[in-house]
């Protein structure tokens, strides 16, 4: 059971970390910074691997006990503090996911409408529709053609 409480402290400690290198990730969005999103962003994938290497060795444990999950584990415990202990980590754990989750949407969701910006402005350049990628059209004999008539970076825009 202490290495269960042990496993679930150190994933609070880089949830929490997690939260709020999203959170900066979402500060850098909003004010358009490209080093901070950047910045933020290796962070990030720093604590992945390493919440990453926490759920590998929770895995472990779990196999050599023959349950799914945690919850599952801690019910099959006879009733003890540690139990308590280990179910109240694994509630903040679990509360701390969700608003993890609701932080990612959030930042995809800005990370959408900077796409939409980009490809708006690029259109404004060109003159021409803007898309993520260009699709094909076809033209006569068999040939392919991209759709965009214009290049973004021609000479003659």
């Amino acid at each position: 059971m202490g290495e269960i409480i042990k496993l679930l402290r150190q994933q609070i400690d880089l949830c929490q970390r997690l939260l709020l290198a999203v959170e900066r990730q979402r500060q850098a969005l909003c004010d358009g910074s490209g080093d901070s999103m950047s910045k933020e962003t290796k962070a990030i994938e720093v604590l992945l691997i390493e919440l990453r290497r926490i759920e590998k060795r929770q895995e472990l444990l779990l196999k050599g006990t023959a349950t799914h999950d945690l919850a599952e584990l801690l019910s099959r415990t006879a009733p003890s503090e540690e139990r308590a202990v280990a179910r109240r980590l694994l509630e903040e754990t679990n509360g701390i996911m969700r608003e993890m989750q609701e932080a990612v949407a959030m930042n995809g969701a800005l990370l959408e409408r900077h796409m939409q910006f980009i490809l708006f402005n690029i259109n404004v350049m060109a003159g021409t529709p803007a898309e993520a990628t260009y699709t094909v059209k076809d033209v006569r004999k068999g040939k392919k053609q991209t759709s965009a008539e214009t290049k973004v970076f021609d000479a003659n825009v």
